[in-house]
Order: structure tokens, then sequence, then C-alpha cells
């Protein structure tokens, strides 16, 4: 009872671990999803549509003005300005001022307003390159993805040679000691066995480096667990050739594929520059306003005595003969015995004796700067013909790549029947050699090159049917069908 429990367990766990194993299989789609989500290049993309989008909104931000508010509070020593008298002084004494200014332009031949259209359209432009880069990587992840599944193949295709090869071997052994057939025929099995073992060898080193490069593409640490999914070539999808004109193709691509529209934008991002450097040449009205207020205070102790006169400290009035008694400050250079009062008396009523305002309109008249403003219009100009190139070379780039495609498609196409008419003659061949070698016809030699010709014929055909479902797909790439394997 207890061994039954036992091998229940096993056969449990067994299964679990080889469900786990067949999950951790990566097909195409969860590759381009893996990368959509961690390449690095995406990632710095994304950084640098928010980059943009912080511009587009500082440009709009320039439209709604400045204002500013500052205050100062100090300790004056020496010759210094009584802010509220706007005169020089040697007293000691405490200062603050109070500052609120605000303007904003009221015309500048719409400069404000066509830079905030030139960085909306470069903020779109870098949205677009997102998308542009997303479908670079899914190309690049499906050419690494079919590489890798044909490195893969081409594994299995060494070890099911070299299986063969030694079988051969052990029944050329067999005939070697009952003395139907000389040590030469095994030695020479041996040393194919050998050379399959190496080419096993080369071909699990060149899947292995795919799968790496692969990675890299994902951003997927080299050292985590990667195995892939390998459905049969013959399985895969692909639209056929006769719909995937390249003339057709390259149309489609103008109106969808993402370096067009980017280049479209950046164009007309330049061309609002334009505009915005050409209103930069001209007078600019603003309007503008300033509130501001002062305190200031001796902190030097004062005290008033009645002046010693002729008249014993009285002043007549002659209007009605009374008599006022006249003092005069008595300025001590030590600090009052109430410094924090002695400094702030009289604050409120000083702030509301100092209260300023001011309204007005600023009219700026460029003249001379060095001719900065001139030349920013000249290179902003030129920036225009140079978007405009950089659009048309990439149009070019387009239609060659397009036709390209076909063109390795259609050869690729081709390719792939020769190769499948010289598989079939070359297993035909290679049976009749087995018959001729097991009854002694045929030497060891011509044996060995009928198998090698059989094994050049089936990795010829797998290169090539490979290659032309991925010609195919950078067809439906370029036609915005997507990449579905």
């Amino acid at each position: 009872m207890r061994l039954t429990k036992l091998i229940t367990l096993f056969l449990t766990a067994l299964i679990s671990f080889t469900n786990l194993v067949a999950q951790d299989k990566w097909d195409l789609r969860r590759c381009v999803e893996y990368a959509l989500a961690n390449n690095i290049s995406i990632k710095q993309a994304d950084i640098d549509s928010r980059t943009y989008k912080l511009y587009y909104d500082q440009a709009k931000g320039n439209k709604m003005g400045v204002a500013n508010a500052t205050t100062a509070l100090g300790l004056n020593f020496g010759r210094s300005i009584d802010q509220t008298t706007n005169i020089y002084t040697n007293t000691e004494g405490l200062s603050q001022y109070y500052n609120l200014q605000a303007s904003i332009t009221l015309f500048n031949w719409f400069a404000l307003k066509r830079a905030v259209e030139s960085n909306r359209f470069n903020y779109e432009a870098q949205v677009v390159n997102i998308d542009k880069i997303k479908n670079d990587v899914t190309l690049n992840v499906a050419a690494g993805y079919l590489s890798a599944l044909l490195a893969k193949e081409q594994v299995n295709l060494a070890k099911t040679k070299i299986l063969l090869t030694e079988q051969q071997l052990a029944n050329t052994r067999a005939l070697v000691n009952a003395g139907s057939v000389p040590e030469l025929n095994a030695a020479e099995l041996e040393v194919q066995f050998a050379t399959d073992t190496a080419a096993i060898i080369t071909a699990q080193e060149t899947y292995d480096i795919d799968k790496l490069q692969l990675q890299a593409i994902l951003n997927l640490d080299a050292a985590a667990p990667f195995d892939l999914d390998t459905p049969p070539v013959e399985t895969i999808p692909v639209e056929p050739i006769t719909s995937l004109q390249p003339d057709i193709v390259y149309s489609i691509a103008i109106g969808t594929f993402p370096q067009q529209k980017m280049n479209d934008l950046r164009i007309s991002s330049a061309v609002k520059n334009v505009d915005y450097t050409k209103g930069r040449l001209y007078p600019t009205l603003s309007a503008y306003g300033a509130l501001g207020d002062n305190f200031f205070n001796d902190l030097r102790q004062v005290n008033y005595q009645p002046f010693i006169s002729p008249t014993n400290g009285y002043a007549l009035n002659t209007g009605n003969n009374d008599q006022y008694q006249v003092f005069v400050p008595n300025v001590n250079t030590t600090y009052s015995s109430q410094p924090f009062y002695k400094a702030f008396k009289g604050y409120g009523e000083q702030l509301s004796n100092n209260f300023g305002q001011q309204v007005g309109l600023q009219l700026n008249i460029p003249i001379f700067n060095g001719n900065t403003a001139r030349i920013n219009y000249k290179k902003a100009q030129l920036n225009v013909a140079t978007a405009k190139l950089t659009k048309d070379n990439d149009l070019l780039t387009l239609k060659q790549g397009v036709y390209q495609a076909y063109y390795n498609a259609v050869a690729s196409l081709q390719k792939f029947e020769s190769n499948k008419k010289a598989v079939v003659v070359a297993e035909k061949s290679f049976e009749l050699a087995t018959k001729r070698y097991e009854i002694g016809m045929l030497n060891t030699i011509d044996y060995l090159t009928n198998q090698n010709n059989l094994f050049t014929a089936r990795i010829n055909i797998l290169i090539a049917q490979y290659d032309y479902v991925f010609r195919i797909k950078v067809l439906e790439y370029y036609k915005g069908l997507g990449i579905k394997l």
C-alpha cells in the first residue's frame, strides 16, 4: 500500500514537472510580449517622449506670462540707502522690502503660438517613434526566433544523422567480427561518427548563441531558463506571395508605416519653428504690473529733549501768541534697551505709507543682437529642408526594403522547391546505396558520400524554408499585418 502511494506521488510529481517544463516554452507571442515590456530601446523611447511632453507643456506655459514675488529682510551697516526715503544714510538699521511683479506678452507675431505647435508636433513624433521601435523590435524578435528555430532543427537533424551512422557502424562492426567485410569499413565509419559528433557540437553551439542573442533582444537575463517552442516550419502561417506584390505593399506601407508618419510630424514641427523664429525678428508688446513696499527703522536709541534756545526752549505762535515747547532728537549710538520692539516699531504704518503700484506697456524692438535672431531663422529653414530630405531617404530605404524582401522571398521559394527535389533524389540515392552497401556491392566511402549528400540536402531545404518564411514575414510586416508564427 505504501509502495503504491509512493509510486502515485512520484508519477504526480513527474507529470507536474513535465507540465511545468512544457509551460516554460517560449513561443513567438510570448517573446514579443516580453520584449515590448522589457526592451531597453523601447524604454528609452518612452523616456524621450515624456521629455518632449515636458517641452510641450513648457511652451504652453510660456503663453501664460511671468509672475514673481520677492522679499528680503536685513541689517544695514555703514553707508546704505534708506528704502523708505531713498536717501543715503550712515545709520545702522533694519530694512525689509516686498516686491510682486507680473508680465504677459500681448502680441509677438504669434511666435509663442508657433512654439507651442512646433513642440506639440515634436512630442507627437516621439510618441509615434515608440510604435516604430516596437515594430522594429518585433521584427528583430521574429528574425532571432526563426534563426534559433533553424539552429534547433539543425541540431535535431545532426542527431538523426549520428544515430544513423552509429547504427550502421554497429552493423558493420558485426560484419567485421564475422569476417564478412574488411576492418577498413568500420574504421571509415568511425571517422564519420567522430565527424558527426563534431557537427552536433557545432550545431548546438550555434543554437545556444542564437538563443543568447534572442535573450539579448528580449532584455532577458542570459542565465535565466530559456527554451523555445518549436512549431513545425510547415505549420507557420504565411501570406501567399501573390498577395504581397512589392508595389502594393509599398503603397500600403507609405500610409501605415510609423517612420513615415513620424517624418511628416517632424516636418510640420520644423515648419512651425520657422514661423516662431520669424516672429522673433519683430517687436514684442507686453503688459506688466508691479506692487512694492518698504520698511526701514533706525536701531539706535533716540531720546527727545527740550531745545535750549534764547527763548528758553519755547516757540511762539504769532497767530494766537501761544507758546510751544520744542524737542530735538538726542541720538545715542548704542542700541535701545528693547531692540526687537524698537526694530519693528511703526512696521504696519510704514508698510501702509510706502505701498506702491505700477502698471504699464512695454515694447521690445530688436535692433541688433549679434545677428542671432536672423541666424536662428535661417537655421530653422535649413532644418525644414533636412527633415524633408530625411523623409525622402526613408521612403527610398522603405521601397528598397520592400522590393528586396520580395525578391529574396521569390528566390527562397525557388530554392525551397529545388531543394525539395534534391531531397527526394538524395533519399532515393541513399536508400539504394544502403542496400548495395549491406550486400557488399558499395564501398564505405561511396556510402558515406551518399549519406552526407542527403544530410546536406536536408540542411539546404531547411535553410531555404526558414528563409522564405522570414522574407514573407518581412513583407507582412511592411503591409501592416504584424508578425505571426
